[in-house]
């Protein structure tokens, strides 16, 4: 749920972004009952998740396998809300932006990245509230309560932000 420059250079190296389908052939995935995007588990990445595209534009998800492993619950919260950035154009918005936007594309972006974060977390929340999964919005709200005042990431919300979110998202429809 950072920003994915650590992913994107791994996965870089593995030569998905140069359109070769075969080397993400070799990477690890998991089902994401959220959506129908290949999403990869990898270790020593140092996100929690990122949602891209590689270059023909295909989506992808990244998630951090230890993640996964260490608390599924919380898992399955990012797995929804890296879907959700797919659902809701943030990635292809993303993408476009930055290539309109000269050297330095985040200090123009910083205060959209704030609400896509929000927004994400919320679609996300509506997804679990459906399959009746209240443990991994719960497991949310607590991940991001432990950052507190601090940011969660660069220029996203901080923990306190993002957790009052989650909490009001879940409230909402009951």
């Amino acid at each position: 749920m950072r920003l994915p420059i650590m992913i994107v250079a791994a996965i870089a190296g593995l030569g998905l972004f140069a359109g070769d389908a075969e080397a993400g052939r070799w990477l690890p995935t998991v089902d994401n009952p959220d959506c129908h995007i290949t999403t990869y588990a990898l270790r020593d990445v140092p996100e929690e998740g990122s949602s891209m595209t590689d270059s023909h534009g295909t989506p992808m998800i990244v998630v951090n396998a230890n993640t996964l492993h260490d608390d599924p619950a919380y898992g399955d919260f990012l797995m929804a809300h890296e879907c959700c950035h797919h659902s809701l154009g943030h990635v292809t918005k993303f993408k476009q932006g930055l290539g309109q936007l000269g050297p330095q594309p985040f200090f123009y972006i910083a205060p959209q990245l704030k609400q896509m974060e929000l927004d994400a977390d919320c679609c996300a929340v509506k997804l679990l509230k459906e399959r009746h999964e209240t443990a991994s919005v719960e497991a949310a709200e607590n991940a991001m309560a432990l950052f507190g005042k601090n940011p969660t990431g660069a220029y996203y919300p901080t923990g306190e932000e993002r957790a009052e979110n989650i909490a009001k998202c879940a409230a909402e429809d009951q």
